[in-house]
């Protein structure tokens, strides 16, 4: 292994201070010193230490100086510090063309005042032959016209024949090695994306910020209707498609990373055909150091449709809605009238006729009073299901215990009649229309009453919190309900007891009222054992109740199924 001397000085510093009387012109044997080369140490006792630098083996770099004894130090430096590459040197025109045509080179590093070039005429020749090589810089004197141009041609770094130099020319090697093997995989993946994007018809393009578009793909010239960019231009972009005209705008749609917000806008083509595209923007600076907006564009005016259409839907459904919300109330008004006729006149005939009538005439003046009585329960019945939720202000603080206590003195002459023991547990503060709530509480109590066994009705209501949500159940020891009737109950005029009163609406007012206070309601129940009605209301705060549409309660308090 040949070792040379070296004790070169120069005007900016002693470069023998740095890396030690000796170099050795090729890196040392690794066997037997795989500390020393993992921790960048070099193998001189009194050598200074030296910063570990990840290895980069087999590459291939041009080393091009006319000064042989700065090639030697550079070689030393960056084989030294980089592992396994090999160092080419080229000394002269000649060597540099063979070099040229030699085979693959991962980096050139070359002085830029030559004897016989300069820097700026080797990467430009690089450029030609190989352009996707990077090029660094490494030249006894700066020269910052010299920097400036070579950068904007394409160079990976420029430094200065220093102490400093010679330490940074490692590391900076392995970033424009690293730099050029990502600038290959993004020049490789971006064939891949155009056509992928263009596929999906996802528009891609760069525009000034005084609104003049540069380049633009294939998929914005389709969006718009036109077949070149000089057509696009003719196209109304500034008022419909391009970002904020004034730069005050431009700058308030900045968010903290530097990228524009989403937005949708409304495009008129050049064939005067209406689309609705999807802009997301960013700003940055290109090459030149100018400011421009990369847009990334796609076509959602099918979601537009879809949009003003659900939207067109729910608008016929709220008017049918209030449609049906008030001929139900005139409806039952209507219907009223005539049932209370029916039903005063019969009882009047049936007083006068007292006595008179045969036993099939009397039981048939009694079907008539009877069905008149069930006739104007079901009209209060469906007047009370049609107004759930109409008309409300906002959800209130509602004490159960207080709606419970409502409910029960409405129920008052069933209990009495029935004998029953209502328990209520301590029950929950929730946000509720009260007027609502304790229908369903009437309900379900008036339920156990109503469907009891031989034994007097035993009525527990209690309530559990769980997962952000209050569980309520209203449990009894009726005649309970078998499992294949569980859903049925709660459709409307579902009766799966008719010979018992009722309508059938109840407990499907109930499950309205439930879920629109965003709960749910179900059963548990085994025929003959007695029922559990259970539902949940959220745990809600105070705040979240005053973010509520306006509306305004509606359901009162009647006994029900």
């Amino acid at each position: 292994m040949l070792a040379i001397g070296v004790s070169v000085s120069y005007n900016y510093g002693d470069f023998s201070a740095v890396f030690g009387v000796w170099a050795r012109a090729q890196p040392p044997e690794r066997s037997g010193r795989a500390d020393e080369q993992n921790q960048g140490v070099s193998p001189a006792r009194d050598g200074p230490t030296w910063r570990s630098v990840p290895l980069i083996t087999n590459a291939n770099i041009l080393l091009i100086d006319d000064d042989p004894q700065d090639r030697s130090l550079a070689a030393v430096v960056l084989s030294r510090e980089l592992g396994e590459v090999r160092v080419r040197e080229v000394g002269d025109a000649a060597a540099f063309a063979l070099a040229l045509s030699a085979g693959t080179i991962d980096l050139v590093i070359t002085e830029n005042e030559l004897a016989w070039s300069d820097g700026l005429t080797v990467l430009s020749t690089l450029r030609e032959s190989r352009p996707r090589v990077p090029v660094i810089f490494f030249t006894r004197a700066a020269d910052t016209d010299v920097a400036v141009r070579a950068m904007k041609a394409g160079l990976a770094d420029y430094l200065v024949k220093s102490s400093s130099g010679f330490l940074r020319l490692p590391s900076s090697a392995r970033e424009a090695m690293e730099r050029a093997d990502q600038d290959q995989l993004v020049a490789r993946s971006e064939p891949w994306l155009q056509t992928l994007l263009d596929r999906a018809n996802v528009g891609v393009f760069r525009s000034t910020l005084d609104e003049r578009l540069i380049e633009a793909n294939p998929a914005v010239l389709r969006l718009l209707g036109v077949s070149s960019i000089e057509e696009a231009l003719k196209v109304d972009l500034p008022t419909h498609f391009m970002h904020a005209g004034s730069r005050p705008d431009l700058m308030q749609r900045l968010n903290k990373t530097g990228e524009l917000q989403a937005r949708v806008v409304e495009l008129q083509k050049a064939d005067g055909a209406s689309v609705w595209l999807n802009l997301t923007e960013v700003m940055l600076l290109d090459v030149d150091g100018d400011i421009v907006v990369d847009v990334l564009i796609h076509d959602v005016t099918h979601l537009k449709q879809r949009e003003r259409e659900l939207r067109e839907s729910l608008d016929e459904f709220k008017r049918s809605n209030e449609y049906l919300t008030d001929f139900a109330s005139v409806a039952s008004h209507e219907l009223r009238e005539p049932l209370r006729t029916i039903g005063k006149h019969s009882a009047l005939l049936a007083k006068d006729l007292s006595g008179s009538l045969g036993k099939s005439q009397e039981k048939s003046l009694d079907f008539i009073v009877d069905a008149v009585g069930r006739m104007q329960v079901l009209v209060n019945d469906l007047l009370q299901l049609s107004r759930v939720g109409s008309g409300w202000k906002g959800f209130q603080v509602c004490d159960c215990n207080t709606l419970v206590d409502q409910a029960l003195r409405n129920l008052q002459p069933a209990i009495e009649e029935s004998a029953a023991a209502v328990h209520r547990e301590g029950l929950p503060t929730v946000l509720a229309d009260p007027s609502e709530l304790e229908h369903v509480f009437q309900n379900l109590i008036g339920n156990a009453i109503k469907f009891r066994g031989k034994e007097a009705p035993r009525v527990t209501i209690r309530a559990v919190q769980k997962s952000g949500e209050w569980v309520f159940t209203v449990e009894d020891n009726g005649i309970g309900i078998d499992s294949e009737d569980f859903e049925k109950i709660f459709q409307t005029f579902a009766r799966i007891h008719p010979e018992r009163p009722g309508t059938g609406i109840g407990l499907t007012l109930c499950k309205r009222v439930v879920e629109r206070h965003g709960g749910r309601i179900w059963v548990e129940s085994e025929s003959g054992k007695g029922s559990k009605f259970l539902f949940t209301i959220p745990v809600e705060t105070r705040e979240d109740s005053e973010q509520q549409e306006s509306a305004e309660p509606s359901l009162r308090s009647s006994q029900k199924e």
